[in-house]
């Protein structure tokens, strides 16, 4: 009899941690299927920094295109007149910093209409100031003699300017990017 049990082609019993094993395989593709689904045809499509009031985006590229303008005649003068020594390359980054500055100050004089919109622009704001302190601390090392590089502020792994770029990128601000050739 105990032959018969164990005949070839009789059903076999499955044992508990076979079952758990195929119950956690079945249910962790059953979850990944779902994600898909909801990604696919519910999640929405809009950018997380997108903000609605298209007015105001166009009015800071239109700034941040003259600022641009702006940081490329500095740098041609500054490449023309400098010695090559860090205090003369940190008055030009000093100027350029003056330049981005006053050009955020003014994009910011208007904030848009929505209560979501201007949260987003404000951490815009936020985040543009971190950067525009790493320039300044630069310019200090610069004019003290040393060889300096910006060292931009971290936020999770990433320098600020990237931040910055997931702001611009879907507000169609491109220009309003960090210019890392300035």
């Amino acid at each position: 009899m105990a032959e018969d049990s164990l005949a070839v082609g009789a059903p076999q019993k499955l044992r508990t941690s076979q079952i758990v094993a195929r119950a956690a395989v079945i249910l962790s593709v059953l979850f990944i299927i779902g994600m898909w689904v909801y990604a696919y045809g519910f999640a929405t499509r809009q950018a997380g920094a997108k903000i609605s009031d298209v007015e105001w985006t166009k009015r800071a590229e239109k700034i941040c295109i003259q600022r641009n303008g702006l940081l490329e005649k500095n740098a041609e003068a500054v490449r023309q007149i400098t010695d090559g020594t860090p205090q003369a390359v940190g008055k030009g980054v000093a100027t350029a910093t003056d330049i981005v500055e006053l050009a955020h100050n003014k994009i910011m004089e208007e904030l848009p209409t929505l209560e979501l919109d201007v949260e987003l622009v404000n951490k815009f704001d936020e985040l543009y100031r971190v950067y525009i302190s790493d320039r300044r601390a630069a310019v200090i090392k610069l004019a003290g003699g040393e060889e300096a590089e910006l060292n931009e502020t971290l936020l999770s792994g990433s320098p600020v300017s990237s931040t910055i770029a997931d702001f611009t990128r879907p507000n169609l601000m491109n220009s309003c990017s960090v210019q890392t050739q300035y």
